[in-house]
């Protein structure tokens, strides 16, 4: 792993400036974007893009069958530090 490459790391520093894109947006309306957490930016300075999906208040039906609640997309960052961080856009 990586012992093909020959070109360095890059270190990122945190001053890009602000004509610069940012990683991860679109750049028009019909492109997608990358979901970043924005709990993980302002606290570690790193707009973390993991999620896990979760299913809040299922149910079970009197004949037996499991029904999904509502259901969310949360930062797994956040989760393992405590924090329930919704990157849902409802």
């Amino acid at each position: 792993m990586g012992e093909g490459s020959d070109r360095p790391l890059t270190v990122i520093i945190g001053d890009r400036k602000t004509r610069e894109r940012r990683a991860g947006r679109r750049r028009a309306l019909d492109q997608s974007e990358q979901i970043t957490c924005w709990r993980c930016e302002n606290d570690t300075g790193i707009a973390t893009s993991m999620a896990v999906r979760v299913i809040l208040a299922p149910r079970r039906t009197p004949l037996g069958r499991l029904v999904p609640g509502t259901e969310s997309w949360i930062c797994a960052y956040c989760l393992t530090r405590g924090n329930i961080t919704s990157l849902s856009r409802y």
